[in-house]
């Protein structure tokens, strides 16, 4: 897993974002928490002081690892996927991936791996951009551009952009049932609302920047 660093940006401007709209996500009974790109330890320092759950991260960037070890109680640095097969088996509560999936090469085999770290009743826990965002969406269909941007939507180090439809697909691709998703971060002007009833709802997704997912193990069949 690796995020690369846009050059405008800061570690702390980039890997310091708080994400407070994403606790309420969190299990509260959540004891033992995994943060795949875990940035600085700012989300993970919000989980342990609303639950007192001992928080784990990942991170590539090895600044904000350091940053990350110094709040948390254990921090690996380095990429994701090779780093995930250290943590201990059926051990976690929840599974954190703010703004990380879209940044991945292959974000199902993630998915698919991190999925024995978690104990029966774990859940993976995401913040997904939403590429049919009404905004972007009228970059690419009205102004007929796809900008490369150093934060939102057009991250330039986005790899993979997702809809609503395609974040379900991809949970259950990797072995997870979607336990709730729900829009968040919501486009609410006056444009956004006359463009969803002129299509009869059919851009109601639109509204939302990202989704919130939360998905659980499925049992697979032997």
């Amino acid at each position: 897993m690796m995020r690369i660093l846009p050059e405008s940006k800061s570690v702390t401007e980039y890997y310091g974002h708080q994400r407070p709209e994403m606790l309420r996500f969190i299990p509260p009974d959540a004891q033992r928490v995994l943060e795949l790109g875990c940035g600085e330890g700012v989300f993970g320092a919000a989980i342990k002081d609303s639950t007192g759950a001992e928080v784990w991260g990942i991170e590539y960037n090895e600044e904000a690892a350091q940053r990350a070890g110094g709040i948390l109680d254990h921090v690996l640095a380095g990429d994701a996927n090779q780093r995930i097969a250290e943590l201990p088996d059926d051990y976690f509560d929840a599974v954190i991936c703010n703004d990380v999936l879209e940044h991945l090469v292959d974000p199902r085999d993630t998915l698919t791996r991190v999925r024995c770290k978690l104990n029966p009743r774990g859940v993976v826990v995401a913040s997904i951009p939403n590429i049919r965002y009404l905004p972007a969406l009228g970059k690419v269909v009205f102004r007929r551009d796809f900008p490369q941007e150093d934060f939102g939507i057009f991250d330039r180090t986005h790899l993979r952009f997702f809809t609503r439809s395609s974040m379900v697909r991809m949970f259950e691709d990797a072995g997870y049932s979607m336990r709730r998703i729900k829009g968040i971060n919501p486009f609410l002007g006056p444009f956004g609302a006359l463009f969803i009833a002129l299509s009869l709802g059919h851009f109601a997704d639109g509204v939302f920047l990202q989704y919130a997912c939360v998905a659980e193990k499925r049992e697979l069949a032997t």
